[in-house]
């Protein structure tokens, strides 16, 4: 008897308290999934193309492919997801250049993608062509800290967008690196100021706080490094899709309360980044901590997108026959090595100093964009190799202000100059500053009062990458593009086999 009382006492309290039991279990709701899903500098890589560092045989990146990827991701968290890019699209694939990044934007559009930061890059064809490129998106091209000398955005251009999903509010807020200034033509922004990000960005925070935004996502095309500083000196970032670096960022970065995610180039990922939302804290709670990126492949067994992969070969049928044609052909393989000498560099400045008959030869590294395998170079790989329209600058320039340039290159964070017809030794332990950067010219000491026929591309001679020195250049002459240098030269000398020649040395 004493058993069935004590269990009626307990049915009682049960129910006495069970409405405050379940109304605190009702009001402390679960987290809200949601999903990123990025990408970033993909430049115009809508085709298919072999990485040897991926697989040497399985082709990798591609519009189709991304999109059947995204499909499926999106899949999984229908109502939670937002797809972003962060910059440097279109410029740098034959397909994407030859009609204007075109084919990427009505790619992007039908992928609905939800926002895009500005790139530096997004400014090399030029504001006209950059304001066609937005007129065409429907989607908002994005960037909190560019404003004209009047102090005014760019026009069509948003600061940030803000997004609702599974009633959260989400600001996206676009950012773009002040290397713009001098990481694009400079006279394609040149009535543009680009502001201190770390400075801007507060104010910008605080304005969408105040308009209801529960999460706060930064969309940067600044480079992981500041990245990094931007989420250590500003705080209310809950989360930084990056790019501008190309780094495959496999498993996220969090510095302080932020963070940080960044999916490679060229198409090869695409970043996933699940997050679990708190809304009674209104805090992140747990987030993809590793293999945050997918490679995308591309082989024969890989699902691909049918109307994407249309759209692709829409645009592909009309270059295709012109960009497999053989233009010439290497007996080994033509690698970068952006911080020093490279055989592609060499092959590459020696092309422009023979065509234009110049003394010597400056081609900035950046420029330089694929590796080639050995065997048959065809028009397309040129034209990936090479994708800016640069042209030829012939100027003359005297051995002082030569090495001067030289001496910019090695303090520089930038790709170095490749050069030809002339070697440099950096020695930064040197006592003595003469002796820190030494320069060559037939193997003597260059003349600081000679006068020399330089080339380089109308990059660098606008002061392209911070070499301002070219832009000093007395009696300046345009020829054709390096592109077109190059193909001469290949077509003269094939079959190729540049070397590494010591050209460049750094001592330790």
């Amino acid at each position: 008897m004493k058993k069935l009382e004590k269990a009626l006492v307990f049915v009682f309290f049960f129910f006495l308290y069970s409405p405050f039991l379940f109304a605190q279990d009702k009001g402390h709701a679960a987290p809200i999934r949601l999903t990123i899903l990025h990408v970033n500098d993909v430049h115009g890589h809508i085709l298919p193309y072999t990485d040897k560092s991926i697989n040497e045989k399985l082709p990798v990146s591609g519009a189709a492919y991304l999109a059947k990827m995204i499909e499926e991701e999106r899949a999984l968290n229908p109502d939670g997801n937002l797809l972003l890019s962060a910059g440097d699209m279109f410029q740098g694939s034959p397909i994407s250049n030859l009609f204007s990044g075109q084919p990427v934007i009505e790619i992007m559009n039908y992928l609905q993608f939800d926002g895009m930061a500005l790139g530096n890059h997004e400014f090399d064809w030029g504001r006209e062509t950059l304001d066609k490129l937005r007129s065409s998106a429907r989607f908002p091209f994005l960037s909190s800290n560019i404003v004209d000398k009047q102090g005014n955005r760019l026009e069509g251009v948003k600061p940030y967008a803000l997004l609702t999903r599974k009633n959260l509010k989400i600001a996206v807020i676009g950012l773009t690196t002040p290397e713009t200034a001098y990481g694009t033509k400079p006279a394609n922004v040149s009535d543009l100021t680009f502001l201190d990000p770390v400075k801007t960005l507060p104010g910008i925070i605080e304005e969408v706080r105040s308009q209801g935004a529960n999460l706060v996502v930064v969309l940067s095309h600044l480079g992981l490094d500041e990245d990094k500083k931007l989420a250590q000196e500003v705080s209310g970032i809950d989360v930084i899709v990056g790019g501008h670096s190309h780094t495959a960022v496999i498993d996220p970065v969090q510095v302080r309360q932020t963070i940080i995610v960044q999916a490679g180039s060229y198409g090869l990922y695409l970043g996933v980044l699940n997050l679990a939302f708190d809304p009674s804290t209104q805090r992140i709670v747990d987030y993809t901590k590793v293999n945050e990126l997918k490679t995308v492949y591309a082989g024969p067994e890989n699902p691909f997108d049918e109307k994407a992969a249309g759209i692709v070969a829409a645009y592909n049928d009309q270059i295709k026959a012109e960009f497999q044609r053989v233009v010439g052909e290497t007996t080994v393989d033509l690698v970068r090595r952006p911080y020093e000498e490279s055989n592609i560099g060499n092959l590459i400045a020696d092309a422009m100093r023979e065509i234009s008959k110049a003394d010597m030869a400056f081609q900035n590294g950046g420029g330089i964009r694929a590796d080639l395998p050995a065997g048959k170079i065809t028009m397309e790989e040129v034209f990936t190799l090479l994708p800016f329209d640069n042209s030829m600058v012939l100027m003359d320039l005297t051995g002082s202000q030569v090495l001067l340039a030289l001496k910019q290159n090695s303090s520089t964070d930038r790709k170095i100059l490749q050069i030809s017809g002339l070697g440099v030794q950096y020695n930064p332990t040197a006592p003595a500053e003469a002796e820190r950067v030494m320069v060559s010219v037939e193997g003597k000491p260059i003349d600081p009062a000679k006068v020399y026929r330089v080339v380089t591309n109308d990059f660098v001679a606008a002061g392209g990458d911070r070499f301002t020195v070219f832009q000093e250049g007395a009696n300046v002459v345009y020829d054709d593009t390096v592109r077109d240098g190059f193909l001469a030269y290949l077509k003269k000398h094939s079959p190729v086999a540049p070397k590494i020649e010591n050209r460049i040395i750094f001592k330790k």
